[in-house]
């Protein structure tokens, strides 16, 4: 069942209604954020639950959480065909919802931690939704729900057997398909984010695979001054989103 720990993700989780299906409190633990959380759920009718030491960390593991662990509702993960009939009708809407879609496609993260954090940037950034092959990515796991701080409950999460065959959709429905790579052939500054795009975040080692980065509209690169080789990759993607979202406030 899965569970996530610590008080600033349980707030967030609650945040999103029926997300949260238990919590379990360490006896004696108060503070504002404590109180704040017991308001949240007494109003959503959350069931909470005193827990001594041992339970808690039963229930997490040798996660920090703080005096406090929930139950939530799996995360849901959509097929690609509801990401290809929003882009479609982002792209056809008038008014207030006429903004070009934006979205992060994964290809091969492996560390948790990073899927956690980058689901979070691309929920904080407002994206369309976060793409990965559940084959080949790591999946949803606790661990990626506490590294994204409860964003994973927020963030649209879209699932493709083949990353290959759903960039080639999104091409098909006017959506830029950029690369980040160390052999980019312009900084990001120079890109233009205002269109349509979906960019790619590539393995921790070994990057964007061939065949990805043969099917991007372009590659770009994250300028370095400093003596280490490259960026963590959910660093490198928070840097693309910030850029996105600069882009088109200008």
């Amino acid at each position: 069942m899965p569970y996530i720990y610590g008080r600033n993700p349980v707030i967030s989780a609650l945040e999103q209604e029926d997300a949260v299906q238990k919590i379990y409190v360490q006896h004696g633990l108060q503070g504002n954020k404590i109180r704040h959380i017991y308001r949240i759920a007494r109003a959503q009718n959350v069931s909470i639950t005193n827990a001594d030491a041992r339970k808690l960390k039963q229930l997490a593991g040798n996660g920090n959480h703080q005096g406090i662990v929930a139950l939530i509702a799996p995360v849901e993960i959509l097929p690609m065909e509801a990401l290809l009939d929003l882009v479609t009708w982002r792209m056809t809407t008038e008014g207030e919802h006429n903004i070009p879609p934006s979205i992060v496609i994964l290809d091969r993260i492996q560390d948790p931690h990073n899927m956690g954090a980058i689901i979070r940037s691309a929920e904080i950034f407002s994206v369309e939704g976060v793409l990965f092959s559940d084959r080949e990515n790591v999946p949803v796991t606790d661990t990626v729900v506490k590294a994204s701080a409860g964003a994973a409950m927020h963030c649209p999460l879209y699932k493709a057997d083949s990353l290959s065959r759903a960039v080639d959709q999104l091409k098909e429905n006017g959506v830029w398909i950029y690369g980040t790579s160390l052999e980019g052939s312009k900084p990001i500054w120079e890109m233009d984010f205002r269109r349509p795009c979906a960019f790619i975040v590539g393995n921790e080692e070994k990057g964007l695979r061939p065949l990805l980065q043969k099917k991007c509209d372009e590659l770009f690169y994250i300028p370095q001054s400093g003596k280490t080789q490259s960026l963590n990759a959910s660093v490198a993607a928070g840097i693309v989103l910030a850029e996105i979202t600069r882009q088109r406030q200008i």
